[in-house]
């Protein structure tokens, strides 16, 4: 069954970190299956942060999938993602 593509472009910023990290969460869990299209929609989550001059929109959602996977993320990983609430 294919999946429309998400509209990351209209998604708010709050909405943007929760479903990319859905998105990372998933590309890391499928990443014996390079055709899982959790691997794109990350890609393209990535490449709106970047559209949206708001890279650290990302990092917040890759630190949220790798403390759902159990892990810490890093002191400067933390510092990227405070990005505009500096």
């Amino acid at each position: 069954m294919k999946r429309d593509p998400i509209d990351w472009k209209a998604k708010t910023d709050e909405e943007f970190v929760k479903d990319a990290e859905m998105q990372i969460w998933l590309s890391a869990f499928a990443a014996n299956n390079p055709r899982a299209p959790a691997h794109v929609e990350a890609d393209r989550a990535y490449d709106e942060a970047k559209r949206r001059e708001k890279p650290w929109l990302y990092q917040r959602a890759w630190n949220e999938a790798y403390r759902s996977s159990g892990h810490q993320p890093s002191a400067d990983q933390i510092e990227a993602a405070k990005g505009g609430d500096a």
